[in-house]
């Protein structure tokens, strides 16, 4: 049997199969290399990538909000799954987590494209998580969505989940936008995309800027953050606290990131008036910070134009074949555009008394969202 302790230290739990065994981990670098290695050729969402939870993890301990936590499940062959988990603290209570708290859309294993994990397997090896995962009042998994890259989310059958009030949002770009904004899209923004596009021409062309080399996306983000921060103060909302900007700036200045992050800017003539920080997988691309210029530009609505521009560059990009995700959040604007709703699902499980009196008040207030919609996989977006 292969010596899993030469992954990391850990603690180890059995899962009912005598090679395989679950890991708790707090050094996530020991884990770089097999990690890498399971999420270039396996099922992994883009936001448990190997580059966005490290300098997740970085920021939690430089800011102590949080502690990372790694469970890994591994046979004799290698590890086959991996769960980057944080332990925090929220409203005197300890939590285990998702390494997210706001910036991570999606929740789910990395998993081997052959895990080697039957079906009839996932519920002891899910089981074996539960009570590796001893030292907390809660586990609170959020945004589990229904499938990962077209497979299955296992960690739906953790217990009892319910789906979240927020869902998730994406177009499947299958054909030239021109047309495909046709059939999908509010005809009424249509034409207001149209007379914009018509009255920000009097300042100057359109274009659509990508960066993504550290060097040009630092800048590129520093134009951003000025835009979102004048944006904020316009409407009165608190701006991006510091823990959360200084980790955008470590994504996009790591000069040793394999992920494809990007950050998209449109400008008139050469003045920013909207941008989006995105990240790429596969034939996906996620929304995660977009933002526009307030003042003399908002009456041009210069988020909508982005988005228009962004979708009409998009087809041609991925051969037409892949999925424009907006991810979480039900603003108005992504259903207008024709995305497609898909839930998001989200479990908790008490581990102490008073976990288990926030239980009961989670369960109450999960009870009047009323019961979960049937889901349509056949437009689930690849998270």
């Amino acid at each position: 049997m292969k010596d899993h302790s030469s992954l990391a230290p850990g603690r180890a739990v059995a899962t009912g199969r005598s090679d395989r065994v679950v890991a708790v981990h707090e050094d996530w670098t020991q884990l770089e290399a097999v990690w890498r290695g399971i999420e270039a050729t396996g099922y992994c969402s883009v936001f448990q990538s190997y580059d966005w939870v490290a300098a997740w993890y970085r920021t939690a301990l430089r800011f102590k909000f949080a502690k990372p936590l790694v469970v890994t499940v591994a046979d004799a062959a290698g590890v086959v799954w991996i769960l980057p988990l944080c332990y925090h603290r929220r409203m005197g209570m300890t939590f285990i987590s998702f390494a997210d708290l706001a910036v991570s859309d999606y929740a789910g294993p990395v998993m081997a494209r052959e895990d080697r994990i039957a079906q009839d397997e996932v519920p002891a090896v899910l089981a074996a998580i539960r009570k590796a995962l001893t030292r907390c009042d809660m586990i609170h998994f959020q945004k589990l969505p229904v499938m990962i890259e077209g497979r299955d989310n296992p960690l739906l059958q953790m217990g009892p989940t319910v789906a979240m009030r927020e869902s998730c949002y994406g177009i499947k770009v299958h054909r030239p936008w021109a047309d495909l904004s046709k059939d999908i899209m509010q005809s009424r923004l249509r034409s207001t995309i149209r007379q914009q596009k018509k009255k920000i021409a009097a300042h100057g062309p359109l274009s659509l800027h990508y960066s993504r080399t550290p060097e040009a996306m630092t800048r590129a983000l520093e134009e951003l953050m000025e835009m979102r921060k004048g944006r904020f103060e316009r409407i009165g909302r608190e701006y991006t606290p510091l823990q959360w900007r200084s980790f955008y700036q470590e994504v996009a200045g790591d000069p040793n990131r394999q992920m494809d992050v990007s950050i998209t800017t449109l400008r008139v003539g050469s003045t920013p008036i909207a941008a989006c920080f995105g990240l790429t997988r596969g034939q996906a691309y996620h929304v995660v910070m977009p933002t526009f210029a307030a003042a003399e530009w908002e009456s041009f609505r210069p988020g909508m134009l982005m988005f228009d521009a962004m979708l009409e560059e998009f087809g041609p990009q991925t051969g037409f074949d892949g999925f424009f995700d907006f991810t979480i959040g039900d603003e108005p604007y992504k259903a207008r555009f024709g995305a497609t709703a898909s839930p998001l699902m989200e479990y908790m499980s008490p581990k102490s008394l008073l976990g288990r009196l926030a239980h009961v008040y989670w369960r109450r207030k999960a009870a009047r969202r009323g019961p979960s919609a049937a889901v349509d996989q056949s437009d689930l977006p690849p998270a």
